[in-house]
């Protein structure tokens, strides 16, 4: 009989210890800050066509992977190739990222993209994709793009609520600012 007494016990304090008045804590982020993680379907010319559709700068495109079917000893001419765009890099610590892929030895390049509100910069992309025979790996796991948009300040939990609305958009979230205690 002990352990219905000890449980009984437990549940009393699990209750009394409840407070219905509680309210989520308000977390500071980052002022114009909105991502939001499209579904691995939704291809980049989609992407460009969704940012073309709002007044919205957009910081940068990542989490995209491509694969090319040029032969594999030209993965330095892709990288040199792309990195010499102005809208590849930031000209100081992110470049174009790439590897052969060690059961294949098919070319993949991991670009972060810059400046994608500049529809010449979307149509040149397009164009290198082409050229370069590059395709969006759209089926592995955890594939699509995340887009880190800037809205007009004091709108961003609106924005994050809108963009989650769309059909494709596997999550919308703001850039929270937390702080870390350092250890000791």
């Amino acid at each position: 009989m002990k352990p219905y007494k000890l449980l009984a016990f437990f549940a009393l304090v699990l209750f009394w210890g409840c407070d219905d008045d509680v309210t989520e804590p308000e977390f500071e982020f980052a002022p114009r800050d909105v991502s939001v993680k499209v579904k691995g379907n939704f291809t980049i010319d989609q992407v460009f066509d969704f940012i073309n559709s709002f007044d919205h700068e957009v910081k940068n495109i990542h989490s995209l992977v491509y694969t090319s079917t040029l032969p594999s000893d030209s993965l330095t001419y892709v990288l040199n190739y792309l990195n010499a765009k102005t809208y590849t890099n930031d000209g100081n610590a992110w470049f174009v990222n790439g590897y052969l892929r060690y059961d294949t030895k098919a070319i993949t390049i991991l670009p972060k993209l810059f400046g994608m509100t500049d529809r010449s910069n979307q149509k040149d992309w397009l164009a290198s994709m082409e050229k370069l025979s590059l395709s969006e790996n759209t089926t592995r796991e955890g594939a699509g793009s995340v887009i880190f948009f800037q809205v007009p300040v004091g709108k961003e939990k609106e924005w994050e609520r809108k963009f989650e609305n769309y059909d494709f958009v596997e999550w919308a979230e703001l850039n929270y600012i937390i702080q870390l205690n350092r250890w000791p």
